[in-house]
């Protein structure tokens, strides 16, 4: 008897719902609707008719009139206004209090979003939301006739306005404002049914194209999730003036280079998000591979494999040095903006054929890992081919301290051709010989300009044999009847006896310790600085003739300027004097860095061994002859002169 009661008690309410309803309709519940929207939201919800409409699957109802407030901060009154709504609902999430609306078909709505400059979200509808909780409102379809969407940021500076219109094969858009400041505009087709659902798992194809400042973009493909974006699968191709403006864009940081264009397949899955065989032009040069990016924690990951036939440095702008800023020096002073480098953790490997830099020392066979970590770069390994040889070691770039940028490179040179390493001097081409050697500096700065101005470390060059143009050698000696006869007799290849290049480094000026190119008709010393910083040159030689020659002038060389403006001249003063090189020739010290080198390479036995045994064993010889008393230095020797480098001949 009790659950007959109960069937006809619920029996009367359904009966009397359904006689309040034809006689009084929907509009019954537009009160109460707009009362719990307000209770949930603060916000006013407005629907001037409610009606039925007819359905097999599930209810449906028209709502005309239509308007719901904005944040009380948003700069429009209403966040979405339309003329109508036709709505269908799922009765079973109902039990549950979940409201699940499988379709929404709106005509002529306007979507006005924004988020204002502390990062307040207008679309945000409870008054205490929280970030994980699951909606209680699912839209899982929505169609719509002409309409109109506006975003705003102000914390990206952005501001955009979508037309939408409706056609027989889906919704066309066109956007016009600007992005990060930037001006904006695009255009495009969507299909006609738009899945909100991220787990809806139903493909939305857009083709569309778009202009953000100098960077263009196209694509063609689908989108699942078109709220969240959980899923891409497109073809896109991507250009611009410099890969730095993506920062604007994707808020990742990308060096600057020269123009761009890039065509590829551009694939989202989850929080991976993959620009695979990608092909295309960075300047000159050809660019090839792929890159990934994982959104999944603190900051984007991008791992990816690089390979370039033909890169010309020409296209790393100021990095390399090869674009510069209106400056009179040749050091590149372009500033890195090491602040953005917390923006992207990265690890990404490039391999390049053929490396270009017209008229000048010609690099090939590139290769390095490119790592980003916590705002700090590094390119180990770094190898690549120059003239016939290779440098190969590390190079790191700590910006964990914003601009103050701390630089050290620890590079080893390997067995450099000399005929290649000066291709625009035809004299040199048939000269042979190997120059190996290490650079080991620390600087610090926002440029490679200022890093090396402020360096510290050491750099060590050798080359133990070989062979030399003859009148080269008799014009440096200035042995005017030594060129006389090579012009008489022809230019001949003479021996190299030695090579030794060795500096230290301090607050960017490099400070010569030995510099001597021993050959069998000339010994050439030399001494004096480098200043990085100031990029100038203060350099002595004294050409030494072995024959002795009365037509010889015995002069020493002086190289003094800049980097792109230095000057060689005599000293016509000191022509024919005697005794001048040992007050000018380098300084053979036992800490040079050079000296572990050729242990490695020729050894002691060597010709550069043998010289630099010669030259260290006679600083101390001069050393233990200075009085203690006499006040003179222990290593200037009786005379006060610095002891000279013997040839070893």
């Amino acid at each position: 008897m009790r659950a007959l009661r109960w069937i006809v008690g619920i029996a009367g309410v359904v009966f009397l719902a359904c006689v309040l309803f034809l006689f009084f309709g929907l509009n019954l519940l537009r009160e109460p609707i707009a009362h719990a929207v307000q209770k949930a939201t603060g916000r006013e919800l407005v629907i001037r008719d409610i009606r039925p409409m007819w359905s097999w699957v599930h209810p449906r109802i028209r709502l005309d009139g239509i308007t719901f407030a904005n944040a009380p901060w948003g700069r429009e009154k209403y966040l979405v206004s339309a003329d109508s709504a036709v709505v269908t609902f799922s009765g079973f999430p109902l039990v549950a209090g979940r409201l699940v609306l499988p379709e929404v078909h709106l005509v002529k709505p306007v979507v006005n979003l924004e988020q204002d400059a502390q990062g307040r979200k207008n679309w945000i509808l409870e008054r205490n939301p929280q970030p994980h909780k699951r909606s209680r409102v699912s839209i899982r379809k929505l169609t719509l006739d002409n309409g109109i969407l506006t975003y705003a940021d102000g914390v990206r500076n952005t501001d955009v306005r979508v037309e939408l219109s409706t056609d027989s094969s889906g919704v066309g858009f066109r956007a016009s404002g600007k992005h990060a400041g930037l001006p904006l505009a695009a255009s495009g087709h969507g299909g006609p049914v738009l899945a909100l659902r991220d787990d809806d798992g139903t493909p939305y194809p857009v083709k569309a194209q778009a202009k953000i400042g100098d960077t263009a973009a196209a694509v063609d493909g689908n989108i699942t999730g078109l709220v969240g974006l959980s899923g891409i699968d497109m073809k896109v191709r991507l250009s611009g003036k410099t890969m730095q403006q993506l920062y604007d864009i994707l808020g990742v940081a990308f060096p600057h280079t020269s123009p761009y264009d890039t065509a590829g397949h551009l694939v989202r899955n989850g929080e991976r998000i993959r620009y695979e065989n990608f092909t295309g032009k960075v300047g000159e040069s050809d660019l090839a591979g792929t890159l990934e990016v994982d959104i999944s924690g603190e900051r984007p990951v991008m791992r990816g494999d690089l390979v370039s036939k033909v890169l010309d440095l020409a296209d790393l702008g100021p990095v390399v040095g090869t674009q510069q800023p209106a400056k009179s020096g040749v050091l590149p002073d372009a500033p890195f903006d090491a602040k953005r480098w917390k923006s992207v953790d990265a690890d990404v490997r490039l391999r390049a054929g053929k490396i270009e830099r017209p008229q000048q020392l010609p690099i090939e066979n590139l290769s390095t890992r490119i790592r980003m970590q916590d705002a700090v770069l590094t390119l180990d390994p770094l190898e690549f081919g120059v003239a016939g040889g290779r440098l190969v070691g590390p190079i790191r770039l700590d910006g964990r301290e914003g601009n103050a940028i701390k630089a050290d490179a620890k590079i080893r040179v390997e067995h450099l051709k000399l005929s290649q390493m000066f291709p625009t001097l035809k004299i040199t081409r048939a000269s042979v010989g190997e120059l190996s050697g290490a650079v080991e500096i620390a600087g610090r700065g926002n440029s490679v300009a200022k890093m090396l101005g402020s360096a510290n470390g050491k750099i060590g060059l050798y080359m133990d044999g070989g062979h030399v143009s003859e009148l080269i050698m008799q014009a440096a000696a200035m042995d005017l009847w030594g060129v006389a006869k090579v012009y008489m007799k022809g230019d001949e290849q003479i021996p190299i006896r030695c090579v030794v290049g060795d500096w230290g480094v301090k607050n960017g000026v490099m400070q010569t310790n030995a510099l001597v190119f021993d050959t069998q008709v000339v010994n050439v010393g030399g001494s004096g600085d480098i200043n990085l910083g100031k990029e100038s040159l203060d350099l002595t030689f004294l050409p030494e003739p072995k024959d002795k020659s009365l037509a010889s002038l015995n002069s020493p060389l002086y190289v003094r300027g800049t980097f792109s403006d230095p000057k060689v001249r005599p000293d016509v003063k000191k022509m024919a004097a005697k005794g001048a090189g040992a007050l000018i020739m380098g300084i053979l010290n036992p800490l040079l860095a050079v000296i572990p080198l050729v242990n490695e390479g020729p050894g002691k036995d060597s010709n550069c061994g043998k010289l630099i045994a010669e030259a260290t064993s006679e600083l101390r010889s001069a050393s233990t002859s200075a009085a203690p008393s006499s006040g003179r230095s222990a290593t200037s020797g009786a005379s006060g002169r610095r002891p000279r480098a013997q040839s070893a001949r």
